[in-house]
């Protein structure tokens, strides 16, 4: 056989294994607490919603199959961050914390982890006004870093010292928020059902209309 026709061959067993019309249609994940729903088309598109608590995403892409499993890897997905605005020296002996976020969103539902220069750590809930936090001259805190828990988004540290100030301003910059980078996530085919692992949780989808 010539090597362009190897190449035919295996490009023809590639695509018959990313093709599975058996598993093609909408499955429904609801359990206690979630809702949840995916679909997979015949064009190999998929689309995926969850809500859980105060958590919504979505995700759009590929759906491919590899032997049990089914692996989802969404469209590009610009990820949500923070940016340092300013620093600067501030009131003696306070930790000043600044958020700048998109109308709507509340500066409550962001964290902030203090390092000292022990090496202790501790996380403190902003407020809608952001964040004072006195410290005594032994305890002053040497970094911190804002989370945003509900969706997993950190920033990179930023290095705190008499020098530099105690008083920081950082912006939130919400880009494709809610929108999961599934990178050949996999879904295990067990009885019919798919079974995603996600925050914490397995999800048991099943196809609706069974």
């Amino acid at each position: 056989m010539s090597m362009a026709g190897s190449v035919v061959l295996a490009v023809a067993a590639s695509a018959a294994m990313a093709q599975s019309p058996s598993l093609v249609g909408t499955y429904d994940g609801r359990q206690m607490e979630m809702a949840a729903a995916l679909e997979l088309l015949a064009d190999g598109r998929f689309r995926y919603g969850l809500a859980y608590g105060a958590l919504d995403e979505q995700a759009a892409g590929k759906w491919i199959v590899r032997g049990d499993r089914v692996l989802l890897t969404s469209d590009r997905v610009t990820a949500p961050r923070f940016g340092l605005v300013s620093q600067s020296k501030g009131a003696p002996g306070v930790l000043r914390v600044d958020l700048d976020v998109p109308k709507g969103l509340s500066r409550q539902y962001f964290n902030a982890v203090i390092t000292k220069a022990n090496g202790q750590t501790e996380r403190k809930q902003l407020a809608e006004d952001g964040l004072s936090l006195p410290f005594a001259a032994a305890e002053a805190p040497s970094a911190i870093r804002l989370l945003l828990p509900m969706f997993d988004v950190a920033s990179g540290p930023v290095r705190l010292d008499a020098n530099s100030g105690y008083s920081v301003r950082f912006r939130f910059e919400p880009n494709d928020i809610g929108k999961v980078a599934f990178q050949a996530t996999p879904l295990k085919l067990v009885n019919g059902a798919l079974l995603l692992d996600r925050h914490g949780r397995t999800i048991r989808f099943r196809r609706t209309g069974q």
